[in-house]
């Protein structure tokens, strides 16, 4: 790495909104603008320009329409990641098609083009900040789908702990369940801990024992492990939607 790339590494916080279509990407970059949680926030439409930009050192975000152009958008991610680079993949859309698609694609996390709002985009953010991997509610339903269905909706109090794993360590206290029921519906760890009456070091604290005993690297395969093995009942789309 240059000394030009550690200096943006370790100084200003940088997006780089790139390919798609102008409209999008000149939208999507006065939201960054508006969130006042970036130095700056660079555009391009242009495969060689976004990659000049990276290897410039200045971006440590990069905002990347998955659309027409995939193998571009694979390979700027790829070099992106390679940079230390952030990653968020913004979709066009939340089908099986497109996510077995994106599925080798390097990135820290998704966005949904037709659901995307301040709120939501601030939400990403924030989740990124915390190590966590933020994704749209339609993209979490369909991977939960692939985990496999249910099993009986009444919920159990322990989960069933993997075969490398004892009893003891995959058990659940009673405030973790309670939290992964919360994580389940979309919440955030600043809303588990309004919901709990606990400080969000607390909820953070909750969510890191949950992952760890569900052996789960994000909250995100948590809350469909959670699902498959019927620990807490599918709250259903309006309630996972609800982040308030």
């Amino acid at each position: 790495m240059t000394s030009n790339q550690q200096a943006g590494r370790n100084g200003a916080h940088v997006a780089l909104v790139s390919l798609g279509s102008e409209v999008v990407r000149c939208g999507l970059g006065t939201m960054l603008r508006e969130l006042d949680a970036l130095d700056d926030v660079l555009a391009s439409g242009s495969f060689d320009h976004s990659m000049e930009l990276l290897h410039s050192g200045r971006p440590t975000l990069l905002v990347l329409n998955y659309g027409d152009e995939p193998q571009q958008a694979e390979k700027l991610a790829s070099t992106a990641v390679g940079f230390g680079v952030r990653v968020l993949l913004m979709l066009p859309a939340a089908t099986g098609e497109m996510l077995a698609r994106v599925a080798a694609v390097p990135a820290d996390g998704y966005l949904l083009e037709p659901t995307l709002t301040r709120d939501v985009l601030m939400s990403a953010l924030s989740d990124l900040d915390s190590g966590l991997v933020p994704i749209p509610h339609p993209v979490a339903r369909k991977l939960m789908a692939e985990v496999g269905p249910a099993d009986p909706p009444e919920p159990e109090p322990i989960a069933a702990p993997p075969v490398h794993e004892s009893v003891e360590q995959a058990a659940l206290t009673d405030r973790e369940m309670e939290a992964l029921t919360l994580m389940v519906e979309g919440l955030s760890n600043k809303q588990i801990a309004r919901r709990l009456g606990i400080s969000e070091h607390g909820a953070k604290r909750h969510v890191a024992n949950i992952l760890a005993k569900l052996n789960c690297s994000n909250r995100t395969l948590a809350a469909a492990v959670a699902l498959s093995r019927g620990l807490v009942r599918d709250p259903g789309p309006s309630r996972r939607a609800r982040r308030r």
